[in-house]
């Protein structure tokens, strides 16, 4: 049976660019959308305001729950609730401990060599999905590289 982790990921678009992170460690030079792992007590928005938090310097203060992208490795499956950020406070602080943090273009990130699969999320149909007012669901097979091998989705 594989091991199941639950964590979140949060989307703050501002002009066409997405607020991401460039890791340091682990997996340095990867980028990613902003959120971390579910904390025993936790409900997931508290998640993802201290993952924000601790990732980009920037408070968020409301959010959509838009659905849920589980990802399955060949030992582990990522259970990621989403939120799309729509209310903020402060601005992104570039060079944190484990991570830099930026403002990128859409298309920029999406060309980016090193990305998780989370990063669908961005690609056009999925960004439009995003921005809907359906919850969804995804789930994605990757391989080693979290290139995505297969992908179902659903609205729920």
């Amino acid at each position: 049976m594989k091991k199941v982790a639950y964590a979140t990921r949060g989307v703050l678009v501002r002009e066409n660019k997405v607020l991401c992170i460039e890791n340091k460690i682990p997996r340095e030079g990867y980028y990613d959308l902003p959120g971390g792992g579910i904390e025993e007590g936790e409900t997931p928005f508290d998640t993802c305001k201290r993952e924000f938090k601790e990732e980009t310097g920037i408070n968020v203060v409301a959010a959509d729950y838009k659905g849920t992208l589980e990802i399955e490795t060949s030992d582990s499956i990522i259970n990621l609730k989403i939120f799309l950020i729509n209310k903020y406070t402060g601005e992104p602080e570039y060079d944190l401990e484990e991570n830099f943090c930026m403002w990128l273009d859409i298309d920029e990130f999406l060309a980016k060599e090193k990305l998780y699969a989370n990063s669908i999320l961005l690609n056009k149909f999925f960004f439009q999905v995003l921005r809907g007012n359906k919850e969804f669901s995804i789930n994605l097979t990757v391989d080693e590289s979290d290139k995505i091998q297969t992908l179902n989705f659903k609205y729920v």
